[in-house]
């Protein structure tokens, strides 16, 4: 059964204020370690699109799994990640090495955590799948009727 979409909003907005919390504590603790750069802009989407890749292909066996996935995908890790606040770096006036910088580690590192966090869902879903099979390749592309 497809929920609501009050329902759905309802579930990303509670997402978000958690996910906009969690990207405020990530920036408190890494702070700006390089020049002007501001790294907790890279952390928080490379760790975001590694949850989101495990988020993406993890066997939510719960009741309402299209809610889990917008409360904790589109909500959670929507307010976490921030791709407005890396092109603002761009234009701000940040230095131009610090704000390239920031650019190729937010996705050149996002896109290996993306993959890796595939990986580890598509390893839960093996597991709970079929546990007593040999573990083979699988092309995470085979699950997007499931998404």
């Amino acid at each position: 059964m497809t929920p609501s979409r009050r329902r759905l909003a309802a579930w990303v907005a509670l997402g978000g204020a958690l996910g906009t919390t969690a990207r405020l504590i990530v920036d408190a603790l890494v702070g700006t370690p390089v020049g002007t750069w501001d790294a907790g802009i890279a952390v928080a989407n490379v760790t975001g699109a590694f949850f989101l890749g495990v988020i993406a292909l993890y066997p939510f066996r719960r009741r309402h799994p299209h809610e889990v996935r917008a409360f904790a995908g589109t909500g959670v890790m929507g307010a976490y990640t921030t791709f407005s606040a890396l092109n603002l770096a761009m234009v701000d006036g940040s230095p131009r090495p610090d704000a390239v910088l920031g650019i190729i580690v937010s996705i050149v590192g996002g896109c290996a955590a993306a993959w890796l966090g595939l990986r580890l869902g598509l390893a839960a879903h093996r597991a709970v799948e079929a546990p007593d099979t040999v573990p083979a390749l699988i092309d995470p592309r085979d699950f997007e009727e499931e998404l």
